[in-house]
């Protein structure tokens, strides 16, 4: 065996070191990815969801005239962040699959036959865009809840 040869199986051999290593890590963030995140915006809106029902029926007996569609879109607000964090699951768990893609498609192919195409994950740019999406109608939701209990709780 050459030099140059062994040089070469040394750095497939660390090339597949650093593979084996991401893939791993990836399989591993692809079980957690479920608990994190997703798990809070679940937890606060349904628990503020909750709130707002008791908080009708405990503090506000009465509605000032015209604020019910503040609470109603309130409640919207929180359902869609719920829907949009669930929707987020399906896709942090298709963008893992396809790092994984990507991962072997970067160990098999040379550095300079890559491709954008070859390296870019459409659902983890979806997935962030659903966290986000789900945090701003999280906000908004609470932001109108407020509303509604300041207006009702002032009159």
């Amino acid at each position: 065996m050459t030099s140059r040869s062994k040089k070469s199986a040394v750095m497939d051999e660390k090339k597949y070191e650093i593979y084996s290593q991401e893939r791993n890590s990836l399989i591993h963030a692809e079980l957690e990815q479920a608990r994190s995140f997703d798990k809070y915006i679940l937890t606060l809106a349904g628990g503020t969801f909750g709130l707002s029902l008791l908080l009708i029926k405990q503090l506000v007996p009465s509605f000032a005239t015209g604020t019910i569609g503040i609470l109603i879109a309130a409640w919207i607000t929180f359902s869609m962040s719920i829907l949009a964090t669930l929707i987020s699951f399906l896709y942090s768990q298709k963008a893992c699959s396809k790092q994984r893609e990507i991962l072997k498609i970067w160990y098999i192919k040379k550095e300079d036959e890559l491709t954008e195409e070859d390296t870019r994950n459409n659902y983890a740019e979806l997935t962030h865009k659903l966290n986000w999406i789900s945090m701003f109608l999280f906000i908004v939701g609470v932001v109108l809840l407020v509303i509604f209990s300041a207006i009702n709780l002032i009159d």
